[in-house]
């Protein structure tokens, strides 16, 4: 998230209908390999609310270098889309600031489990979006495909399985098929 910029924000041409449909393309990370994820209408919204906030009226959001603390280097000047203004000049936002927000609004909050106030890491939102998606229906290999997982066993165990989910599925497997042709009789 913290390394989209404008120029991820892009309109990708569906090829059997000319559809045109607002897309991210996500820059290669640890696997190499770039993704193109399908932009909600209200996803498509926040984002051009943030570029919109960024700009701060100005023509183009402002150019600023972002360090990667995986690679150990310093990006060059990139319109990224989660910068902010500090004193007076715009730095990125980076993974600890994101991670105090991240606890200030746990705290805030005042969810707990156990007695402990829960605390909220941004990979967790991954492992909800897995979750949420394989029950909502989706495909586990087209989700495996959104995360950027090489492998189906990664995406799985992301999702998180519930005792309920495990009873209703194992039940709708065993229950007898109510379509006319399991009903006719062979004579």
């Amino acid at each position: 998230m913290l390394e989209l910029t404008h120029h991820s924000f892009i309109a990708y041409t569906l090829p059997t209908t000319g559809e045109v449909v607002p897309m991210l393309q996500v820059a290669p990370s640890k696997t190499d390999s770039e993704r193109l994820l399908l932009v909600s209408p209200e996803l498509a919204e926040v984002l051009t609310a943030i570029i919109f906030r960024v700009r701060a009226g100005k023509a183009a959001l402002p150019l600023v270098c972002a360090y990667d603390v995986f690679e150990q280097t310093w990006s060059p000047p990139m319109p990224f889309l989660f910068q902010r203004r500090y004193g007076n000049e715009d730095r990125p936002i980076g993974r600890s600031y994101i991670r105090e927000c991240m606890v200030a609004a746990s705290q805030a909050a005042g969810i707990a489990a156990d007695g402990e106030t829960l605390e909220w890491r941004p990979h967790d939102f991954r492992r909800i979006f897995v979750t949420d998606a394989l029950r909502s229906g989706l495909p586990p290999h087209i989700a495996a495909k959104i995360c950027g997982h090489a492998l189906l066993d990664t995406t799985m165990g992301y999702a998180a399985i519930y005792p309920e989910d495990v009873i209703a599925h194992h039940r709708a497997l065993h229950r007898p098929p109510t379509h006319r042709a399991a009903r006719r009789r062979v004579p």
